[in-house]
């Protein structure tokens, strides 16, 4: 069975309000084929502005790691959500709750 391919993400470091975090965005291409032109996205309200990052190729069955830092705003529970888009690919998600703790 083919099973649809994910982001996973993760985060690094304390999740405080005015402290410098990180985001990770874990990527496994499943496809037997390179992926090409390859962009990656990332967004979350209240923690980090919306990034994007192209990759130009992604060999079958090796993985990406996107690592960005980030300041959340202010404490809450808040989502961040990526997603991947190329041409064999459309509409890879993931997405992750973070608590973001008062300072």
């Amino acid at each position: 069975v083919e099973r649809c391919p994910f982001l996973v993400l993760q985060t690094q470091g304390e999740t405080v309000a005015g402290k410098e975090m990180s985001v990770t965005v874990e990527f496994t291409n499943p496809l037997k084929q390179t992926l090409e032109n390859v962009t990656l996205r990332l967004e979350g309200p209240g923690v980090l502005r919306t990034m994007k990052k192209e990759f130009r190729q992604i060999p079958m069955n090796s993985t990406l790691i996107w690592e960005v830092k980030c300041m959340p705003k202010r404490p809450g529970l808040r989502k961040l959500i990526a997603s991947l888009n190329c041409d064999a690919l459309r509409h890879v998600y993931g997405e992750l709750n973070v608590q973001i703790q008062k300072p």
